[in-house]
């Protein structure tokens, strides 16, 4: 008889182990969760964050519009979860970056690579986070969001801003205001990016782009490392 009771018990999910059913409600949480993200980002993308509707997302999701205000809250709840989603892997690439750096000039290069590669890996996200659709400036419910978007941006350029003094004081890189070029080179980045990612910028092809961004870490190295000028002088 005990036999017979786990065979049905194994067959109906064992649902004698603790925690087994509330597992798996998690993992169908999660994946719902998900779903509506992946939809959400196309969406706001294509169509913009007004534009968009919580019904047009449910359908591309296929679940119910109820399913958006139990996870999200409403639609601003939605794309700030996406936005977290974007920012959270941001510094995951960004911190794996610095930390395989060799001294500062190395952790500068490798942040560098690391916020390359989120864009690679993730474009659509990558967008969300740094060129997000117009219509989202000045959304309501929004503003914490944009608030988090300007307290990372600010956190990474002043972690850029500290290396580069580190190299300075080095001697290996040539003495320059640390807090503005770090902003620069932020900036400059994501407008190498930003020519590959947005077709009604310069459309650039993956070769092309490929070539600009050998190019952009030359000029940039050449601009900071020490000793280029003094050469060049010679």
């Amino acid at each position: 008889m005990v036999c017979i009771i786990d065979m049905l018990l194994h067959v109906m999910g064992r649902r004698d182990e603790p925690g087994g059913v509330s597992v798996r409600q998690d993992r169908r949480k999660a994946r719902t969760r998900n779903v509506i993200l992946e939809a959400a980002e196309r969406l706001f993308l294509d169509r913009g964050y007004q534009a968009a509707t919580l019904d047009q997302v449910a359908e591309v999701a296929d679940v119910a519009v109820r399913s958006i205000y139990v996870h999200f809250g409403d639609k601003a709840g939605l794309y700030a979860a996406l936005v977290d989603r974007a920012l959270e892997l941001d510094r995951r690439y960004c911190d794996a970056g610095w930390e395989a750096g060799d001294g500062p000039v190395g952790r500068l290069l490798g942040l560098a690579d690391g916020y390359l590669r989120f864009y690679r890996d993730h474009p659509g996200l990558f967008r969300i986070f740094r060129f997000p659709p117009a219509d989202v400036a000045g959304a309501a419910g929004l503003e914490p969001t944009a608030r988090r978007v300007a307290e990372r941006i600010k956190s990474e350029v002043g972690r850029m801003a500290g290396a580069l003094r580190e190299a300075i004081d080095a001697g290996l890189v040539r003495p320059v205001p640390a807090e503005a070029a770090a902003t620069f080179l932020w900036a400059a980045w994501d407008g190498v990016i930003a020519c590959h990612l947005l077709p009604d910028h310069m459309g650039l092809s993956d070769a092309d782009f490929e070539a600009v961004l050998g190019q952009a870490r030359e000029v940039l190295a050449a601009g900071l490392l020490a000793g280029q000028h003094e050469g060049d002088a010679s």
